[in-house]
């Protein structure tokens, strides 16, 4: 119990540490956007970039409206930028932390935070451009659509449990790092992204069966057709409660290690 007890000191400890993990984060992206010209708009240019060309040439195998395909593959994109990218950096959370948990008191949960702050900071740029986007909404604007707000809280939610479970585990096993990778890279294709599932058939259930979908349909649904996928819901809070579980539990069996394993 003590030790559980220490566990949950670190994290109250890490979010009063707001502001060193806030600048952690922030000289992260300086670090990445050094001496460039255009600096974080380079965000915004790429995604709409790639997105662009992404619809142009995937359009051409949809039957759906031009403007609804587009929208569809913008949001879904955007979201799954944001999945793909912090479930990547919350593999090396701690490996690039080094310094920090070897020759500081920090608690580690800091530099989970630090990694979901950064990665919020680049998808709020993103989601700009998935704003703009909304202009060629098939649908009229409803409430409905602020279904997509707590959606997102549950984005964040996820982002800390799934950096407290792969932090330890890909600094432990450094080959896990790189599965990571090679499975999102996979899961990209399987995910109802650059294709719309239809109602039955292979691709249903493979959007179905795939639970990256489901946290895509929570919030492209209400921004795309002003609908609550309740299944999605119940499968995403299901995910989420047995995560949060799991990442206590990793966290709290790791956590002396931790300084071993960088």
């Amino acid at each position: 119990m003590g030790s559980l007890n220490a566990s949950l000191h670190d994290w109250s400890r890490s979010f009063r540490l707001s502001t060193l993990w806030y600048n952690l984060a922030l000289e992260d992206l300086r670090d990445r956007y050094r001496r460039t010209f255009f600096g974080l708009t380079w965000i915004v240019f790429s995604f709409a970039l790639f997105v662009g060309v992404k619809v142009m040439v995937f359009g051409q195998l949809t039957a759906a409206p031009a403007a609804e395909f587009g929208l569809f593959v913008t949001l879904g994109f955007g979201l799954w930028t944001y999945i793909n990218a912090m479930i990547v950096d919350a593999c090396t959370a701690y490996m690039h932390s080094r310094p920090w948990i070897l020759g500081t008191s920090t608690p580690y949960p800091v530099f989970l935070l630090q990694a979901v702050l950064r990665n919020w900071m680049i998808f709020s740029l993103v989601l700009l451009v998935m704003l703009a986007a909304l202009y060629w909404k098939p649908t009229p604007w409803a409430p409905t659509m602020l279904w997509a707000l707590p959606a997102l809280g549950i984005y964040l939610v996820a982002s800390l449990w799934l950096a407290a479970i792969l932090a330890p585990l890909c600094a432990r096993y450094r080959d896990f790092y790189h599965a990571v990778q090679t499975g999102m890279r996979l899961m990209f294709f399987v995910t109802p992204i650059l294709w719309m599932p239809a109602s039955s058939g292979k691709l249903a259930m493979i959007a179905h069966l795939n639970p990256l979908s489901h946290f895509l349909a929570i919030v492209r649904d209400p921004l795309m057709y002003n609908r609550v996928p309740v299944d999605s819901w119940l499968i995403v809070l299901a995910i989420n409660a047995v995560g949060i579980i799991a990442g206590v539990a990793v966290y709290h069996l790791t956590r002396r290690r931790i300084p071993h394993w960088v």
